[in-house]
């Protein structure tokens, strides 16, 4: 009997993590931190080119606010792939985080799936969509999400949580104000766009993922870390601060 119990635990853990969606873009996953989006940048893009962007607090800590990558398959002029990736994190305080992810991937000519290959791909790693329209060449989908291990809602249609809203550069005054207003609506907002020729062949792939479920905690947390270490810088420097002048 204690054996039966032990393999049906094992089953039913094997089965959540089955279930488990897959928050990321390229292996690049939601929660990741800027040295793990890089590693996995350099093994899936050997050649491509990367610059991440770092925020500096008062008493000198740094945090890696953004970054960005561009990759163009120039080996072969006449086939080439572009792709362009974005990312943003949070601060210190809630661990620098990737907390939005976006790319833009023109997929070679001798290499283009099939638009709904894209799509049934896609269904794959994300579940069941929240919405989905299309025409005779496009695919536009979205996936909207109120936890991070439930299912995605189902809505009538696009909520503009990404596209509505320039990308955000970090987790700055104005990303908090989003998130404020946007959480509830947003949730973990996921956003595919395919773009089809007309003989059904995917060209172009644009997908997007912004998590605000946590935004303003983690904001939060941000902000009570960064007064702590300017604090006891402050409070460092009224104890051994050199006499003023003589006046």
């Amino acid at each position: 009997m204690r054996n039966t119990l032990l393999v049906s635990a094992s089953f039913c853990a094997l089965a959540s993590l089955a279930q488990a969606t897959d928050f990321g873009i390229a292996d690049m996953t939601i929660g990741m931190s800027a040295g793990q989006i890089i590693a996995k940048y350099k093994e899936f893009r050997p050649q491509g080119e990367y610059q991440f962007t770092q925020w500096k607090l008062p008493d000198g800590s740094t945090w890696v606010a953004n970054g960005r990558t561009l990759y163009n398959e120039l080996s072969h002029p006449d086939d080439m792939e572009h792709e362009r990736m974005e990312f943003a994190f949070t601060g210190l305080g809630s661990g620098n985080k990737l907390f939005a992810i976006r790319r833009d991937l023109k997929i070679k000519p001798s290499q283009r799936p099939s638009v709904e290959a894209v799509y049934q791909a896609a269904i794959q790693k994300y579940g069941n969509v929240s919405y989905v329209g299309n025409d005779r060449k496009n695919i536009w989908a979205v996936w909207k999400f109120n936890s991070l291990d439930g299912p995605a809602e189902k809505l009538t249609g696009q909520l503009g949580c990404i596209r509505g809203s320039a990308f955000p550069v970090g987790l700055d005054a104005q990303t908090v104000t989003e998130g404020k207003q946007l959480s509830a609506v947003c949730g973990l907002y996921i956003e595919l766009h395919i773009e089809g020729d007309e003989t059904g062949l995917a060209t172009d792939v644009d997908s997007a993922i912004i998590n605000r479920l946590n935004l303003v905690r983690e904001a939060e947390l941000d902000n009570s870390e960064a007064n702590r270490r300017i604090e006891g810088v402050r409070t460092k420097n009224m104890n051994n601060a050199p006499p003023p002048p003589k006046l």
